[in-house]
Formats: structure tokens, sequence, C-alpha cells
């Protein structure tokens, strides 16, 4: 089992990180749902009662591979917990990578174009006022 890897508060992460669920090895991570647990860590649960994923921390399916996708924000904001997801990696012999902007590729083709297409911001709307005070 290869050792935790270094990570400090001052290391800058410039992409996000993918851990992806195939070990070094080529075989598919069990069970099956471990991104889902994984994600749980910063998970809440919303005024309705469903649960809802940190924006910072992802589950996803990628090439028919379930992975985790660890926005490179975490790293700065939260850096042991960073360092978390990338030991948990790194002791299951999980492959990962680096991607610029991770969530963007998941999205439809559509969205994609939109978030790459500047868009100038609505007008705000007039506020009514009320004068009854």
């Amino acid at each position: 089992m290869s050792p935790a890897p270094e990570f400090a508060a001052s290391n800058v992460v410039e992409s996000d990180l993918v851990i992806k669920g195939i070990t070094r090895d080529g075989h598919p991570f069990r069970p099956s749902d471990w991104s889902d647990r994984l994600c749980g860590v910063m998970s809440a649960f919303g005024a309705d009662e469903q649960l809802r994923y940190s924006p910072l921390v992802q589950p996803a399916l990628r090439e028919n591979v379930r992975c985790v996708i660890v926005k490179k924000e975490l790293a700065a904001l939260e850096p042991r917990l960073f360092k978390f997801f990338l030991s948990f990696a790194v002791e299951n012999e999980l492959q990962i990578g680096f991607d610029a902007d991770a969530v963007a590729t998941l999205l439809p083709e559509a969205a994609k174009r939109l978030s790459r297409d500047p868009v100038a911001a609505p007008a705000p709307a007039p506020v009514a006022k009320n004068e009854d005070y």
C-alpha cells in the first residue's frame, strides 16, 4: 500500500481532482455505490428532505466508470478534507487524474456551449416602492 501523499495548505491545486472507480490493476472498485458513499461525507439534507451533494464534491459517471470529482476550490477552503479524498484514492489504489474543469465535462453539449459563450447579465427588475410604512 502506498503512503498517503503529502499535501499542505500551501499547495496550489490548479485543476479538479477526478477519482476513478478503477484500481491501478484495472479492476472495478467495490462496492458499486462507493462514489455516492464517499460524496456523502460532504452532503446534507435539504428542506425537501432530499440528500444534496456539496458542489465541491460530486459523484459522476465518466466513460461508464463511477468517479468522484473534487473541485480544486476545496483545497483552498478545507485542505485537510481535500487531503482526505486524495488519501482515499491512494490508499485504495484508485486511478486519479486532474481535469481543468471536470464538472463541465459532464454537462450536455448545449450547456457546455452556454457556459463558454459570454452572456449579458439581465437587467434588474424594477422594484415597486411600497409607501405604506
